[in-house]
């Protein structure tokens, strides 16, 4: 009788706890924006290239709907089809999947909340957010000391240490939250967000150990088959030629320097980049002490405008050969590196072939002393 009744209870919480997953979805928007009121706005999701319509309703009375099921979460996007539109509120991407959604959306903020992967995304945007308004902060006191000459070298290198220790604290807290989330669209989603953030190693290591929910993401996909394309350029292979142009505009190739019987500092760096603009300084300091035992250097910008990037080069006596071609990250030398990221080194060795990748000046400094023993 006491086995028959633990089994009719085990039942009776198993039937419970089914009942309460939820079976679909219920979504409740406010948009704080009268004006919408009469409005269409579209539930979509990002489909190949293009973004999907799943479905429509009316802004009533500053508020909408939207109800469905939805068998596995994904990523989704709420927005107005008029782009005049988009100063008046903040697009809301956020995890449709079954239980009650909860969605505000302003002209400076938009959020969704109510399930557990949409309470997640929030927290992080919010504490990512944080660490961002100082990175911005950090850099507008950068740009305003280059704009009334007030920056001085111990100033610049002062501001650097602070941008990277806040940078390597908010990409530690990144790897943290993509590591708690191996295997669902909320980890997929912020590792493809922050791809550019992490090396090739890392992207290769967390796909690993990823799940196939995580894995099969086509964005996902696209990172994957990025690091399969670097093996075309990884450690001991030969060089990949590109095209560029000096500050005086003539053409130049990489293998006008490349392959000439000494080791080749290939830096790649932007004049609106402050961590990129003191590794190539510490870059220039590299290549002083090594010059004389066959080292040479050139740097590679990935700017687009062409006054910045030569007052960078004046400004920072940077006396080496300087090359870009001003399409920023659509530049020829970016696409062929698959380089998503600056400051960004290649090490070239004396016979052409590639001797290292690095992300830093001190890296770099030690695989040069390992080469030259």
């Amino acid at each position: 009788m006491y086995k028959i009744f633990i089994f009719v209870i085990g039942i009776a919480i198993l039937f419970i706890s089914c009942e309460s997953i939820p079976k679909s979805y219920e979504l409740t928007g406010y948009i704080l924006n009268s004006q919408f009121n009469g409005k269409t706005i579209y539930l979509s999701k990002v489909d190949g290239d293009e973004l999907t319509n799943i479905d429509s309703t009316l802004v009533k009375e500053n508020k909408f709907m939207f109800k469905g099921v939805q068998d596995a979460p994904v990523v989704c996007y709420l927005r107005f089809r008029k782009e005049n539109t988009l100063s008046q509120y903040t697009p809301v991407t956020f995890i449709l999947e079954n239980g009650k959604i909860t969605v505000k959306m302003s002209p400076s903020y938009s959020e969704a909340t109510g399930t557990a992967l949409n309470d997640s995304l929030l927290s992080f945007r919010r504490i990512v957010k944080q660490y961002q308004d100082k990175l911005s902060g950090i850099d507008l006191q950068y740009k305003q000391g280059i704009v009334d000459s007030s920056m001085t070298a111990d100033k610049e290198k002062q501001m650097y240490n602070e941008y990277n220790y806040i940078e390597k604290t908010k990409l530690k807290y990144i790897r943290k939250i993509i590591g708690q989330n191996l295997n669902n669209v909320l980890g997929a989603y912020i590792f493809c967000m922050n791809q550019n953030t992490l090396s090739d190693e890392e992207l290769g290591n967390i796909l690993q150990k990823s799940g196939s929910v995580f894995r099969n993401k086509p964005d996902v996909k696209l990172i994957s088959e990025r690091l399969k394309r670097l093996d075309d350029i990884s450690i001991g292979k030969i060089f990949k030629d590109f095209r560029s142009y000096n500050i005086q505009g003539k053409e130049c190739y990489l293998s006008e320097y490349a392959g000439r019987g000494k080791f080749l500092i290939v830096t790649f760096w932007s004049s609106v980049c402050p961590s990129s603009r003191v590794n190539i300084k510490d870059l220039m300091n590299v290549y002083q002490e090594y010059r004389y035992k066959g080292v040479d250097i050139i740097g590679v910008s990935l700017d687009e405008d062409s006054l910045s990037w030569v007052n960078a080069i004046k400004h920072m006596d940077l006396a080496c050969t300087n090359l870009s071609d001003l399409r920023g990250w659509k530049s020829e030398a970016a696409k062929i590196y698959e380089i998503n990221r600056i400051p960004y080194i290649l090490l070239l060795n004396p016979d052409g072939s590639i001797a290292a990748k690095e992300t830093n000046s001190g890296m770099l400094k030690q695989k040069l002393q390992e080469l030259l023993k």
